[in-house]
């Protein structure tokens, strides 16, 4: 295994397709702190159990909701999501976005946000079966595995690293990652912040990290740190950011078909 160069993957959007369980999670906690009276979903109990089935009679909820998922930073802009499918908002651009999310009370906001991640660890501890199959990996995951088999992988993600071991494990996900691999938001939420503790706890330069997001904002802020980036294009991305992708000097666009091909022929690389 090559341990001069770290592999750094993003979790949710470039290994797992967690739209579904953010989906769970946010309506749980906008219910609760946001609207209580909400008529996404006809305002009905989410359990964790019963969540797929329940969304099934939703299907345009549902399909707005990935819509706008490529608008994401941080956990608090899910709600934003259910706002705007709440009031029937058509919204065009990152800015339109933000400025819909102002609206909301910024104390039940913040309200909103602790609880999201309390509801995320509540119920893969209630129905961890269930949580999973909100969570699934993606259709490339076996390119992915490949890589953490040959290369030293790290996960540099805003999640909850208690809530992503045990789908790494072989019942799941099946990737070789271990629990102190993972640099989860105990961390930081801020992935410039991660890229330095990796910098530091495994000992490699920056320029030695190959970090692959499904964000591109993620991606631009660590620019300055002289990391490889990539931005996986199977995730949450736009077209509109491939295309920036494809044309940057700085970003490399991945795709389903070449993610393993592009980053085998990079890490494997000599380092002097």
């Amino acid at each position: 295994m090559n341990i001069q160069k770290i592999l750094a993957l993003d979790f949710d959007g470039c290994i797992v397709d967690s739209v579904l369980e953010a989906l769970f999670v946010s309506y749980s906690s906008y219910r609760k702190y946001i609207n209580r009276k909400t008529k996404i979903f006809d305002n009905k109990e989410p359990k964790i159990g019963d969540f797929l089935n329940l969304i099934s009679n939703y299907p345009s909820q549902v399909e707005k909701f990935r819509y706008y998922r490529p608008y994401i930073k941080d956990a608090s802009d899910y709600a934003a999501i259910l706002y705007i499918i709440e009031n029937k908002l058509k919204i065009s651009s990152e800015e339109e976005f933000f400025k819909v999310k102002e609206l909301i009370p910024r104390e039940n906001l913040e309200k909103y946000y602790r609880y999201f991640y309390e509801v995320r660890e509540m119920a893969s501890r209630e129905n961890f079966d269930a949580w999973a199959r909100l969570t699934p990996g993606f259709s490339c995951i076996d390119k992915i595995r490949k890589l953490v088999d040959k290369y030293k992988t790290v996960i540099a993600t805003t999640n909850n690293k208690y809530s992503i071991k045990d789908l790494l494990s072989g019942p799941y996900l099946n990737l070789n990652i271990k629990e102190e691999d993972i640099v989860d938001l105990h961390i930081s939420t801020d992935k410039l912040v991660q890229m330095e503790y990796i910098t530091r706890k495994y000992k490699v330069k920056f320029e030695n990290i190959h970090f692959v997001d499904d964000n591109l904002s993620h991606l631009l802020k660590v620019k300055p740190l002289g990391v490889k980036l990539y931005l996986a294009g199977w995730g949450y991305c736009t077209e509109e950011q491939k295309i920036f992708a494809e044309k940057s000097k700085d970003v490399t666009l991945l795709t389903g078909e070449n993610v393993y091909q592009v980053l085998d022929s990079r890490l494997s690389r000599f380092v002097s």
